[in-house]
């Protein structure tokens, strides 16, 4: 599925000679949630609340330094 976002990316930049604008931007947007939507499916068999899991995971990567400085 990741490959689907890519090529859809590509698509709609029309990057891809032979296919010019193949997709459009909300082609992108519909892989994009396949892929979230897979992710959290192959959570939930795990155990636990995959949705509190991503949550979670998503405050972390909201923290992160995004000014490109090294951690401390």
């Amino acid at each position: 599925m990741p490959g689907e976002v890519a090529e859809a990316v590509i698509g709609a930049l029309g990057a891809d000679p032979r296919k010019s604008f193949s997709h459009d931007w909300d082609d992108v947007r519909r892989e994009a949630c396949d892929v979230a939507l897979t992710a959290l499916v192959t959570l939930a068999p795990m155990g636990g609340d995959p949705r509190r899991f991503f949550d979670e995971h998503l405050r972390r990567v909201a923290a992160r330094d995004t000014t490109g400085g090294a951690p401390d």
